[in-house]
């Protein structure tokens, strides 16, 4: 049994290098701006990964092995921690909003260049905030706090990437605290530590969805756990910092449990106190970016884009969202009013996040990354696909494998064909055994 144990942590620990190694190499363009070469080397990454993820699925236990997981996914991030903002310089904007609060201003009376904040303007800081001629900020109130006590420590990109790096440890403790209440092996983890999303996009560059996928984690837990109170609490923390935590609030909920929508409730209006002020401000810069991305006209949307390309009828983007709104809302009911068993099921979250992926079909590799908790607990390959096969949006647009609708085509393409082989799979399995139960009840033993 030693020896066995020893064997795994030895395999292990030589793909834990392997996937240093290539942290190491990606790192190289990312210091140079070079976006291209850092994409084709993140491959590297993914493949390292996939044969680290297919192991863990298979010989996932024991304290070595967790361990190992949790130093390599210590030092990857040591190794991405200098990145400059290549990938993204939306950190900076953080900084400023915090900058702005600390001021004693509310963040979403003014767009950055406006004339009432010149006095906050350096020459660090300031140059670099993208859309800053026009564009208040987008951020939601429970961002806004995350930003202001960040910046407390200091206004620099590395401080705010120290910071969501915090976030981000709370998220994997959570993870292992229900992994641990779903019976599995906390080395799972590694589904989610291991993955370059979070290892890019929080060490890297700094992204505050590490914040909203450590709430939504503590949701997570807090649900498992019988405590709708704290699962309330923590998931409207998380949507108030990114949306999507909301979309698995009905795979948290128990039917007619009150306790976790008031808690929801009471907690969201608690947290867009300080800023309502602004009124109808608050809403910051969501209408403009939808407008910006295409979402308003459609092309933002990959099912129209790919519609209008083989010029087929296609809907606005406001009625393609309209209708997507109410497809989610049916498999949520489905979800939410059902006989639930005593604690949630995590493939009601596999299928939610699934759904909305595909609907809304994001084009931003750190808006992939909120799914890779939910695999640790129930692994579904096609989710885990489109969540490494994302990589390919770091590729400048310019180039044909950057090209959206050849990139988005790869991404929910390649999911959804794998949905249909994991279905039709399982509906075999099925069947067969279903057959086999026949031939017993028609020829029982004896």
């Amino acid at each position: 049994m030693a020896g066995r144990r020893m064997a795994s942590r030895t395999v292990l620990g030589a793909l834990g290098l392997a996937l240093l190694a290539a942290c190491g190499a990606a790192l190289v363009p990312v210091l140079d701006y070079r976006l291209a070469e850092f994409a084709w080397l993140s491959l590297a990454h993914v493949a390292v990964y996939a044969l680290a993820v297919a192991w863990i699925l298979r010989h996932g236990a024991g304290r070595g092995v967790l361990m190992v997981t949790l130093v390599v996914a210590v030092l990857a991030r040591a190794i991405a921690l200098p990145a400059p903002p290549a990938l993204s310089n939306d950190a900076l904007r953080y900084i400023w909003d915090g900058r702005v609060q600390a001021a004693g201003i509310n963040p979403y009376r003014y767009i950055p260049a406006d004339a009432h904040l010149a006095a906050l303007r350096d020459e660090t800081i300031y140059p670099h905030i993208n859309r800053k001629e026009y564009a208040p900020t987008i951020y939601p109130p429970a961002a806004q706090l995350v930003f202001l006590a960040a910046t407390r420590f200091g206004e620099s990109f590395t401080v705010m990437k120290l910071a969501m790096l915090a976030l981000e440890a709370v998220a994997i403790v959570a993870i292992m605290a229900w992994l641990a209440a779903l019976g599995l092996p906390r080395a799972r983890v590694l589904i989610y530590a291991w993955h370059p999303l979070p290892i890019w996009e929080f060490a890297g560059t700094g992204h505050v969805d590490a914040a909203a996928i450590a709430f939504l984690c503590l949701a997570l837990i807090a649900a498992q756990s019988r405590r709708p109170w704290l699962a309330g609490i923590a998931l409207a923390a998380g949507t108030l910092v990114k949306v999507y935590p909301i979309v698995l609030a009905p795979a948290l909920w128990r039917r007619w449990d009150w306790r976790m929508p008031a808690a929801f409730l009471a907690t969201a209006l608690l947290l867009c106190l300080p800023y309502f002020g602004a009124g109808a401000q608050i809403f910051g810069f969501a209408a403009g970016y939808a407008h910006e991305e295409g979402l308003a006209e459609g092309s933002g949307f990959y099912l129209v884009r790919l519609a209008r390309a083989l010029g087929l009828p296609a809907p606005s983007g406001i009625v393609y969202a309209a209708a997507g709104a109410l497809a989610m809302t049916a498999l949520a009911a489905a979800i939410a009013l059902r006989t639930h068993p005593a604690r949630p099921r995590p493939m009601d979250a596999i299928a939610l996040a699934s759904a909305f992926l595909l609907i809304t079909s994001p084009h931003y590799a750190w808006y992939f990354v909120w799914v890779l908790p939910i695999l640790c607990g129930a692994f579904y390959l096609p989710l885990a696909y489109i969540s490494v096969a994302c990589v390919l949006f770091y590729l400048p647009a310019d180039t044909f494998w950057g090209d959206r609708l050849v990139v988005n085509s790869l991404i929910y393409g390649g999911f959804v064909a794998l949905a249909l082989v994991d279905l039709t799979l399982k509906r075999r399995t099925r069947r067969q055994a279903a057959h086999e139960e026949d031939d017993h009840a028609r020829h029982p033993a004896g």
